[in-house]
């Protein structure tokens, strides 16, 4: 039951993240009124567009996502910690990828993004579970 707990946790956590980090990328450089989502070459347009800090903040809330969810989830289990914690953030690393592949992000972003989430995610994993046993 601690582990369905842990991981549930951890990936509530790491959504939210993204979600708020996503408020705050719409406040600073909100979608134009008459952008139709369905259109994927008007969508591609915009997206290009975006200064890097747009990219910067997505990037950094992927990462703090993908630790938060390896740290939860590998403090919340009582065994296996560290197995835990890597398919946690493997989770988030997965949903990751595709939103990265999905659209037409610049190269430097994906590559960033890419690299960033998958170390800290792991660092989050190794941290959590390197507290002592119960």
């Amino acid at each position: 039951m601690r582990h369905i707990f842990g991981v549930f946790t951890a990936l509530v956590t790491a959504v939210l993240i993204i979600i708020m980090a996503q408020m705050i990328r719409e406040g600073l450089y909100p979608l134009p009124p008459n952008l139709d989502i369905d259109d994927t070459k008007t969508l591609i347009q915009w997206i290009s567009s975006l200064p890097d800090q747009a990219f910067v903040i997505i990037a950094i809330s992927h990462s703090i996502a993908a630790f938060a969810a390896g740290l939860i989830s590998s403090l919340v289990v009582g065994r296996s910690r560290m197995s835990t914690g890597i398919i946690t953030m493997s989770s988030v690393f997965l949903l990751v990828m595709v939103y990265l592949f999905t659209y037409n992000f610049p190269t430097w972003f994906v590559i960033t993004d890419t690299i960033a989430t998958a170390i800290l995610g792991f660092v989050g994993a190794v941290t959590g579970s390197g507290r002592v046993n119960d």
